[in-house]
């Protein structure tokens, strides 16, 4: 599935189901990249901020995010700032409260002095919802699976994952929601002719804040 195939998917549900739930808020996610290359380690930190929304129509959940900020590390000219960038479309269908499975696309855009890359992430996704025991409290996790992931004229990766574990909080009295977790992303860079192999990871923590009205 394309970029835009899953864009239209979401235009083709969404008329004769009619939304039944709609929520937004702010993001912030905490993050460590890792990037491990030509025996060599190279770190950096960043706070990456944004906004998300979503609808629910039926039992098809539709949401977008984005993500904004600067990745910095020690190194000088060997590890320079990156501009990172991530839009993400997710579409859920969710059988039961519980369980959800669907198909995700993402961007993902890093922009340094030595040039831009942009990444294509399509792949699957499921998430799991348990009940804490806490009237609006539920325990999270998602993973998601991009066997189509490449940087746009460039190499292909053999690997591509994410995984979030935490928690979320509705207000069992008005339409605030508060999630917290934990994220870890890995895509493993296939060698490419005297270039060798190339691993990189992003982990940290996620929180975000906003409403949720409906169901």
């Amino acid at each position: 599935m394309t970029g835009r195939a899953a864009l239209l998917l979401i235009f083709v549900l969404a008329p004769p189901l009619g939304a039944q739930g709609l929520g937004g808020g702010g993001l912030v996610y905490n993050v460590k990249r890792r990037v491990l290359y030509a025996g060599g380690v190279r770190e950096q930190l960043g706070t990456l901020v944004g906004a998300e929304g979503g609808a629910r129509l039926g039992p098809v959940r539709v949401g977008v995010a984005g993500l904004m900020g600067t990745l910095s590390g020690p190194g000088g000219v060997a590890n320079p700032d990156v501009k990172a960038r991530i839009t993400t479309v997710t579409i859920l269908l969710e059988p039961t409260p519980i369980v959800a499975v669907g198909a995700e696309v993402e961007a993902k855009r890093f922009e340094a002095d030595a040039g831009v890359t942009e990444w294509r992430l399509i792949g699957a996704t499921g998430r799991v919802a348990l009940d804490l025991g806490v009237p609006g409290l539920v325990g999270t996790a998602q993973v998601s699976y991009f066997p189509s992931a490449s940087i746009v004229n460039g190499a292909t990766m053999s690997l591509a994952f994410r995984g979030t574990v935490g928690a979320s909080y509705r207000s069992p009295r008005g339409p605030l929601t508060v999630n917290l977790g934990y994220r870890f992303e890995r895509f493993d860079f296939k060698a490419v002719g005297s270039a060798p192999a190339r691993l990189e990871q992003f982990q940290g923590l996620v929180l975000g804040a906003g409403f949720r009205l409906g169901r």
